[in-house]
């Protein structure tokens, strides 16, 4: 068989970027978390401060409020946990 007249030009490959690594990019979202977690803590913790006895909507509305901060901290948590875990299974490869 002939060889083709105009062959297509062979891009080199892109070289990995130097910053990437993966337990600092598992840090990084460890620490996203932590910080998560302590942002829906403290709006729980505002959310329970608030004055009780709001009457009519107001009533509701604080009550829908109470769930769903509840709801993310308790999320929040949850991820955090298991963010935990995986910069432990890391650090475990890593070793």
């Amino acid at each position: 068989m002939a060889k083709h007249r105009n062959p297509r030009k062979k891009l080199p490959k892109r070289p990995a970027p130097d910053n990437f690594t993966l337990g600092l990019r598992i840090r990084r979202i460890y620490e996203a978390l932590v910080e998560l977690e302590a942002l829906a803590i403290t709006a729980d913790e505002a959310v329970n401060n608030l004055p009780a006895g709001p009457t009519g909507r107001y009533k509701r509305t604080l009550a829908r409020l109470y769930s769903l901060v509840g709801q993310t901290a308790g999320r929040a948590t949850a991820v955090l946990e298991l963010g935990e875990e995986l910069v432990d299974l890391h650090e475990a490869i890593k070793s």
